[in-house]
């Protein structure tokens, strides 16, 4: 799902809310995150690392304040492998801006989320110290494996046709048994995933070296957030990786052609 603050729709015209978006780009740190409450066996310094068997989990249903030092440039929040949306929790982030410390303001106004799928938040960039996500659950303990907050990238083109959105990219291995006779006895799901690839081309050269490159060198070991239609699919967001070495082409006159292949977190 994709939240988009009011003040950036105003924007619009000089901030691209249409093309794809990929957020990789992250400022947090194990140290630099603090919780209102947390279970013992669940800190929330877990929330700065990529996996989403870790996790942040509250201690009771209060209003919950998770406070992330990011002392840099930032315009998203991303969120993996959540039950914000099941557990009804409304959802806000709020931002102290480097040159008004202790001064906070809201971002991204209340929602609760369509589901527990990953989240993308975005809003005006900015230079912030801190940035904190506001949690005020119903009757249900909040619990978040991964967050992001950085800079996003917007894609400079579209996708080429003939996609398959993450959501719809089921990969699973499931094991299927019939006797002798042929008839059907039961399956057994060993692995559920989603897995696809995205395409673009004619990229320029150089906006790809200044903002696609450093993504590919981060995505060798770092999971990312991707949207193929922000505008058109908002609930089509997908937490992924890669799983093959990222290889551009460059064609006359200096245009680039990039394939990732990607699998994802199903929901």
């Amino acid at each position: 799902m994709i939240v988009i603050s009011e003040a950036l729709y105003a924007l619009s015209p000089e901030f691209n809310l249409t093309h794809p978006i990929i957020g990789w780009h992250t400022l947090l740190t194990p140290s630099g995150i603090v919780a209102g409450t947390a279970e013992p066996t669940f800190p929330s310094s877990n929330l700065a690392r990529p996996s989403t068997v870790e996790r942040w989990q509250a201690l009771n249903t209060n209003v919950q304040y998770i406070t992330f030092e990011v002392n840099g440039e930032a315009d998203y929040v991303g969120i993996a492998r959540h039950n914000l949306g099941s557990g009804s929790v409304v959802v806000s982030v709020e931002a102290e801006a480097s040159d008004d410390l202790d001064v906070w303001g809201e971002v991204i106004g209340e929602f609760i989320p369509d589901d527990d799928g990953p989240l993308v938040m975005r809003f005006v960039p900015g230079e912030f110290s801190r940035i904190r996500i506001r949690l005020e659950p119903a009757d249900i303990v909040p619990r978040i494996a991964v967050v992001y907050i950085g800079k996003i990238l917007v894609m400079e083109r579209g996708e080429m046709p003939d996609v398959t959105p993450i959501p719809f990219a089921a990969s699973n291995d499931v094991v299927r048994a019939r006797a002798q006779s042929g008839d059907y006895l039961g399956s057994i799901v060993l692995r559920q995933g989603l897995k696809t690839s995205i395409k673009f081309q004619y990229l320029p050269l150089d906006w790809y070296l200044a903002n696609m490159q450093p993504f590919v060198d981060a995505s060798l070991t770092r999971p990312f957030f991707y949207a193929w239609s922000p505008a058109e699919f908002p609930d089509q967001v997908g937490y992924a990786w890669t799983t093959a070495d990222v290889r551009p082409s460059i064609d006359i006159p200096r245009f680039v052609e990039v394939q990732l292949s990607l699998e994802a977190v199903k929901v």
